[in-house]
């Protein structure tokens, strides 16, 4: 931190020098100086350095890079209070969403009533503090007031604008047609999510997900209308139609509208081509057929001294990835590639998430192709030049997960995504989300307890809240370790997590520290294990009682837990388990494994606990369980003092008769 403010103090002196003469510099510097050289008496000239511009945050962001994140804070965008962090996947969305929600309110109000709000809220005003202007026959209207509305990119007010304007009688330049077709193309005739409400974008883009490939073109929208209103449509329009109709998934209009440019001998855009390319996958059916459909495109291109770009290399990889079980579609990739290298065209993140897709098809043969992607990329900090670069740290780590199988290979995907400033091209909340899901998996199959842990502590639950199968790996890598020290703060997150209600994460749990139980442990660690347990029961009947969980109860679920509950000295706990058992036993399914009773009357026998005796040969006679109970009896006899009444209610139980030959045989052993 020192460091830090000696840079500052360095570079304010920089700034500080550059306003003075020359000479009042050399006067600064002799007097500033904090090093043990002295100024040159052969009277050399001292080359103070150029300025250089600096930003109003640069300092800050210079103290910023000397301090790593903190995996104890959450996020900065939710309030520094333990009790309004949010710590699970709902509540972070609704947590953030409703911040925004709180400013979009503000910003509605204030639209709906500018006349409250006619103060300056900046000096000079900020067009962006505005209240929003509502159009209507009343305004007076001209070009200009379209053009900038279409510069703004409000696409309602352009569109509303527009119609006004055309009902008026006032006609409109070519030019300002086409930015207004070229806006409504891109946006698909709808206002999109402002640059403003961040959180929006982050959570709801997880919808847009599923319409990937759903055609989500307004056919009958104003860009069609507005399309059909050009007498004389020429390259410009044609492009711009074909790209916004690509761009929602509508390919079969497009190549409609990009063959009838073709015969009217247009040059298109280079994306228009790129989007003629794509529909390949729409309007061909066959790798042979597709791959024709692309060679045509590529040879008209040629023919009109149209030189491919970045997007074509994308649009031709997209296509191959629907060919991915053609023995060709490798061939084809790899020669596109060097096709590219010619126009000296560098393969950005999407190239190489469609090259994981098209090598790593075929699950028989595993292709390392990714390892050669990452000795490319490796400490390099990326820039997205595609939309689809953020599909590459998903799909680098599904394939580390399920194709290689390979720590070492997703640890280096890992280091990638934490150079520089490549964690922006993660994506969303649920790429970021099914990035850690694959990433938990992976360590969980492959790696050590305290390296699971270790990341584990580092990223839940700010930034990954495992989802239930993950909770559930992670338990099984714990109880394969039999590293009972994590146990409780599993248990603990899968409170938080609202998991308590997941049942193969609670058989999963129980099992585990069912089969752990050695007698090595120190009394503490066994104490803490049985206490553990009774919170489990309590924690889950509790949220039973209260309608928070509809989990069941199985028998050998409760079994699990007595188990564990007698192994730390819970006797309290474990009769608990044993009156549930029972009272409800028509509302639990199934019953516990013998062993566990067994080993409950043998404690309750040792510790001379009487009545929690009687209440578990009451329950095992009358569910039959499979217990040799005059063995059980007879240790009872020989074992304890047992007062007269005890005596009658035992009797009572398993019948005078069979009590008094039981008792005689044990008399007659211990003679």
């Amino acid at each position: 931190m020192l460091n830090c403010f000696r840079y500052i103090n360095i570079y304010m002196l920089h700034r500080t020098t550059l306003l003075k003469k020359p000479s009042e510099n050399i006067q600064i510097f002799r007097l500033t100086s904090t090093t043990s050289e002295k100024l040159p008496s052969n009277g050399d000239n001292i080359n103070i350095p150029k300025y250089i511009h600096r930003s109003s945050t640069d300092i800050l962001k210079a103290i910023s890079s000397t301090i790593q994140r903190d995996p104890t804070a959450a996020h900065y965008k939710y309030h520094d209070d333990p009790y309004l962090i949010p710590v699970s996947n709902f509540q972070k969305r609704a947590y953030a969403l409703s911040q925004e929600s709180g400013r979009k309110a503000a910003h509605w109000i204030r639209n709906q009533h500018p006349d409250l709000f006619n103060h300056k809220v900046a000096f000079p005003p900020i067009e962006k503090f505005y209240p929003k202007v509502f159009y209507d026959e009343s305004h007076e209207l001209d070009e200009n007031e379209l053009k900038k509305v279409i510069e703004k990119g409000v696409v309602s007010d352009a569109i509303t604008v527009y119609n006004l304007l055309s009902k008026n009688g006032i006609e409109i330049s070519s030019d300002t047609q086409q930015a207004l077709l070229e806006l409504v193309c891109f946006y698909n005739n709808q206002d999109d999510i402002e640059e403003d409400w961040i959180e929006e974008r982050w959570y709801t883009q997880v919808n847009k997900e599923r319409e990937e490939l759903r055609n989500t073109w307004k056919s009958n929208g104003f860009s069609n209308s507005l399309f059909s209103t050009i007498k004389s449509p020429n390259a410009h329009h044609y492009s711009t139609i074909i790209q916004g109709m690509s761009k929602y998934n509508q390919f079969e209009e497009s190549y409609k509208l990009y063959k009838e440019a073709c015969e009217k001998k247009l040059i298109l855009s280079i994306n228009s081509y790129n989007s003629a390319i794509r529909s390949a996958i729409y309007v061909k059916e066959g790798a042979d057929h597709k791959w024709l459909h692309i060679q045509e495109i590529l040879n008209q291109m040629n023919d009109l001294d149209v030189p491919m770009n970045l997007m074509t290399l994308n649009s031709i990889l997209y296509v191959l990835t629907t060919m991915a079980i053609s023995p060709e579609s490798k061939k084809y990739a790899l020669k596109t590639i060097a096709e590219a290298k010619k126009f000296n065209i560098e393969p950005c993140l999407s190239s190489f998430y469609y090259l994981i897709q098209i090598f790593c098809s075929d699950k028989k043969n595993k292709s390392t192709i990714l390892v050669d992607i990452l000795n490319l990329l490796e400490g390099k900090t990326l820039n997205i030049k595609d939309i689809a670069d953020t599909n590459f740290f998903v799909a680098a780590m599904e394939n580390c997960r399920y194709h290689l199988q390979n720590f070492s290979v997703a640890l280096r995907v890992h280091s990638l995504l934490l150079t520089g400033n490549n964690y922006n091209l993660i994506g969303n909340s649920y790429k970021e989300s099914v990035y850690y899901r694959h990433f938990f998996a992976i360590l969980c199959q492959n790696e050590s307890t305290e390296l699971l842990m270790k990341y584990y502590n580092d990223l839940v639950p700010h930034i990954y809240i495992p989802e239930p199968s993950i909770t559930e790996m992670i338990v099984k890598s714990i109880n394969v370790s039999a590293a009972v020290e994590f146990y409780p703060k599993l248990w603990s997150d899968i409170l938080m997590f609202d998991q308590a209600d997941r049942e193969p994460v609670i058989v999963e749990l129980t099992n585990g520290m069912a089969q752990n139980l050695f007698p090595s442990f120190e009394q503490s660690v066994k104490e803490e294990l049985g206490q553990l347990a009774g919170t489990i029961y309590d924690s889950i009947e509790e949220r039973k009682e209260t309608g928070k969980i509809k989990m069941s109860w199985t028998g050998s679920l409760l079994g699990n837990l007595i188990e564990v509950c007698l192994f730390g000295d819970n006797i309290q706990n474990a009769t608990e388990i044993i009156m549930k058992l029972k009272n409800n036993e028509n509302e639990i399914i199934g019953v516990p494994d013998s062993q566990n009773i067994t080993n409950f009357l043998n404690y309750c026998i040792n510790k001379n606990y009487f009545n929690e005796i009687l209440i578990c040969v009451e329950y095992i006679l009358e569910v039959g369980l499979e217990v040799d109970l005059d063995i059980l009896i007879s240790k009872i006899i020989k074992s304890m003092v047992l007062s007269p009444m005890q005596r009658a209610h035992l009797s009572k139980l398993i019948g005078t008769e069979h009590y008094v030959e039981i008792e005689s045989k044990t008399e007659s052993v211990i003679s």
